[in-house]
């Protein structure tokens, strides 16, 4: 293995044998306490059966004792068996940073999905490590650059335990190159990746909060808790006050006339019956719903995690701050203890039994309408602050796991056609296994890089690594490479085109309709870079000279850089002396007795060699059938 790789995942192997070894200490201190408990537990029933027959009061004495033990044993094992968890659910978190250095994609996923136990959530979870629900076909780019996927950049970077940390992480590959954050510039963004990047326990100690948390797949009933009580200006504090106070009747009559107690207690249950019956009919939807306790914790935790950090970034500290003067995770404990009373009645015959004699839902209502007046509106900030720092801390685990990386720098004008600019050196393609990819250096300036060499060459693979690095930056991440400078661009591509059999489209057509998406969008002020790969592949050799000379025609424009990589010498012929703004690349093979050798790296100039008949040879397909 590369000496630089070893470096890298040295720190994470010692964490992860001391995290081994944690946890065996774990599980032997719990198979103790199990059997301290199972025999405490029998002491206690042979103490109490001695303390029968015996009729001796030692031998209850004792069996208290022991039920002291078992109690304290219970709370202790209860303790060690959560510890043991986290520190489970930690080692996969720590082995997921070994797979991204090494590129084990399939270790990757599968120490992502391992803590799951049930089938049916394994696959809902194996989806989600994927991005399977996030993937847009009609994009931009999203099904060229292999956004999504099994083995994607999603993957790669994902840290995101939360369903609001998916939906954000996948929202910035999709549309950062054309959005701008209303709350913090690119530098902004690359001040708190850098932060971040700077602890990666904390990191990990964040991801395996979350993991274990109860927000993996929805946030819905706790973003939607208090829908209900937006309109609600009901006061319910006269009715659990005065309710109780009905339960006086009973005691004075024990004082005057015992005989009208039960009836007198009967009556006050009645009353507190009926106006339970009533508040239940008229705001049974307002009552919250008991599992909205285990999320709400989850944020309280997550959020008494980012505040001990206490970060130095702007753009951090305000999202972990939510606007708030006090600790968001202060006000969340508030909101917790409200759920845990509510919680109380998450039984319908306890909720009744407990409304008889007081009334709960009307307190409950109460509490809630309370927490909402002052502090409703924290609850989506919580939720969507949660979601972009996990996306963050994804974007900076890539400093701890990339070969090389670099924080890019903008060319910071807001003219397009300065805008239209990519200069990369050593850049290269984050997918690819570590120990045999090559790097390469590209300059695009207001121009277009038309790319020739044999098929397998790396023509392909160039081109998706310059999208992933715009794209990468815009997010405010590091990018693989040595440096980066770039302007601010829209990246579109035309790469994987498939037909379509429901929309009754050929390949050709589908083509068509992608590039002449990218042709109208050049057609604004707006700086663009476009990748394609082999034009129109799908029609006669003609032809496609001729609409390939034609996109490229509309595509020179000051305001627009691009790739193009192609195997028609014809369009290069045809291009050399009647564009000027096209730029010439190509990959170069060699071949001996042991077969045809790819050095993938990128030249200037142009190659007119064609591999296409020693690969046909390679499978077996050298000669016709002379049999026709």
């Amino acid at each position: 293995m590369n000496p630089d790789i070893n470096s890298k995942i040295e720190p994470y192997d010692i964490r992860g044998k001391g995290i081994a070894e944690l946890i065996s200490a774990l599980e032997h201190k719990s198979i103790v306490l199990s059997v301290l408990r199972f025999v405490s537990f029998i002491l206690i029933l042979a103490g109490a059966a001695l303390g029968y027959f015996q009729d001796s009061i030692i031998f209850y004495i004792a069996s208290g004792l022991f039920l002291a033990a078992f109690i304290v044993l219970c709370v202790i094992h209860s303790k060690v068996t959560e510890y043991l968890r986290y520190s489970s659910v930690l080692y996969s978190v720590n082995s997921q940073y070994i797979c991204r250095i090494t590129g084990d994609f399939e270790g990757l996923f599968q120490s992502g999905i391992e803590d799951v136990k049930k089938p049916d959530e394994k696959a809902l979870y194996a989806s989600a490590f994927c991005g399977d629900e996030f993937v847009v076909h009609d994009h931009d780019y999203c099904d060229d650059l292999d956004i999504f996927g099994k083995k994607s950049i999603y993957s790669l970077i994902n840290v995101c335990e939360t369903v609001m940390g998916r939906k954000r992480l996948a929202h910035k590959l999709l549309y950062d190159h054309v959005e701008d954050n209303p709350a913090a510039s690119i530098g902004m963004t690359q001040e708190a990746v850098k932060e971040l990047s700077s602890d990666s326990d904390f990191l990990q100690e964040f991801q395996t909060i979350a993991r274990r948390g109860s927000l993996k797949i929805s946030d819905e009933d706790i973003r939607t808790l208090f829908a209900g009580y937006k309109d609600n200006k009901k006061n319910y504090k006269p009715v659990y006050i005065l309710l109780p106070l009905l339960w006086l009747i009973p005691v004075i009559m024990m004082f005057i006339d015992v005989s009208y107690v039960r009836t007198a207690v009967m009556g006050v249950m009645v009353v507190n019956l009926i106006c339970w019956g009533i508040g239940l009919a008229r705001n049974k939807a307002l009552l919250p719903s008991g599992y909205s306790i285990r999320k709400c914790n989850s944020l309280c935790e997550l959020y008494e995690t980012l505040e001990s950090a206490e970060f130095k970034s702007e753009y951090l500290s305000g999202l972990v701050s939510c606007g708030s003067k006090v600790a968001v995770s202060s006000l969340l404990k508030e909101l917790k203890t409200i759920l845990t009373i509510s919680d109380l009645r998450s039984q319908p015959l306890f909720a009744l039994l407990l409304n008889l004699i007081f009334p709960l839902d009307h307190l409950i209502i109460d509490l809630m309408s309370g927490w909402n007046r002052k502090h409703g509106e924290l609850i989506p900030k919580v939720l969507d602050n949660t979601g972009e720092i996990e996306a963050l801390m994804s974007l900076a685990q890539i400093a701890y796991t990339a070969d090389e990386c670099v924080y890019p720098d903008l060319t910071g004008s807001g003219a397009p056609a300065d805008n239209a600019y990519f200069c990369g050196e050593n850049i290269c393609h984050p997918l690819l296994y570590p120990e045999t990819r090559v790097s390469n250096s590209v300059v695009l300036d207001s121009n277009i890089a038309l790319i020739t060499g044999s098929n397998m060459s790396g023509k392909t693979t160039l081109i998706r690594t310059v999208g992933i690095c715009c794209l990468l930056a815009y997010m405010g991440g590091p990018v693989p490479a040595s440096k980066l400078t770039l302007g601010r661009m829209r990246i579109m591509s035309s790469m994987r085109i498939v037909d379509s059999i429901e929309e009754n489209m050929s390949t050709f057509k589908a083509e068509l309709v992608r590039i002449s998406g990218i042709i109208e969008a050049g057609k604004s002020d707006e700086a663009l870079l476009f990748l394609i790969d082999e034009i129109f592949r799908g029609t006669n050799s003609d032809d496609r000279t001729a609409g390939a000379y034609t996109v490229l025609s509309n595509l020179s424009r000051p305001h627009i850089c691009g790739m193009m990589t192609t195997h028609d010498y014809s369009l290069v012929d045809k291009t050399e002396n009647k564009l000027k703004n096209i730029v010439y690349y190509y990959f170069s093979e060699k071949y001996d007795d042991t077969g045809i050798t790819f050095d993938y790296m990128l030249r200037p100039g142009i190659s007119r060699s064609s591999n296409a008949k020693y690969l046909m040879k390679l499978v077996g397909i050298d000669k016709g059938d002379d049999n026709g």
